[in-house]
C-alpha cells in the first residue's frame, strides 16, 4: 500500500513539475517573440513633451538630461528587445534541461522512498517472525 501511495504521489509532482516547466517556458518564449514588436514609432522619447508642472520644479538643464537618459536607455532596451526572439531556442534548451534534472531528482526521491519502505517493511516483519 505504501508503495503504491509513494509512486502516485511522485507521479502527480512530476506532473505538476511537467506542467510548471511547460507553462514557463510558453510564457517565456511568448514574451521574447513578441518583443520585437514594442520597438517602434515609441523609441522616439524626445518627441514626448515635457508637463508645464514638472518644469516648475527642475531647471531645464535637468530636463534636458533626463531626456537624454531615457533616449539612451530606450535605444539599449529596443535592442535588447530586437534580440529576444534569437534568445526563445537558448531558453528551450535551458527550460528542458531543468525540467529534466527536476524529474531525475524526483525519481530518485521516489526510489528513495520505496526502498526505505521496503527495508523497513523487511526489518517488522523480521522482528514479528522473532517475536512470534
Amino acid at each position: 500500500m505504501l508503495y503504491i501511495a509513494n509512486w502516485t504521489l511522485v507521479t502527480l509532482l512530476l506532473g505538476l513539475w511537467s506542467l510548471a516547466a511547460w507553462a514557463f517556458h510558453g510564457v517565456v518564449v511568448w514574451a521574447l517573440t513578441t518583443a520585437p514588436s514594442l520597438t517602434g514609432p515609441a523609441g522616439d522619447v524626445s518627441s514626448i513633451p515635457v508637463p508645464a508642472w514638472l518644469m516648475q520644479f527642475l531647471p531645464i538643464g535637468a530636463i534636458q538630461g533626463l531626456i537624454v537618459g531615457l533616449t539612451e536607455t530606450w535605444t539599449w532596451l529596443s535592442a535588447f528587445l530586437q534580440a529576444g526572439p534569437s534568445v526563445a531556442s537558448g531558453v528551450t534548451a535551458v527550460t528542458w534541461t531543468v525540467w529534466g534534472l527536476g524529474a531525475a531528482v524526483l525519481i530518485a526521491l521516489g526510489a528513495g522512498i520505496h526502498i526505505a519502505v521496503a527495508l523497513w517493511d523487511r526489518r517488522s516483519r523480521g522482528a514479528a517472525r522473532l517475536s512470534a
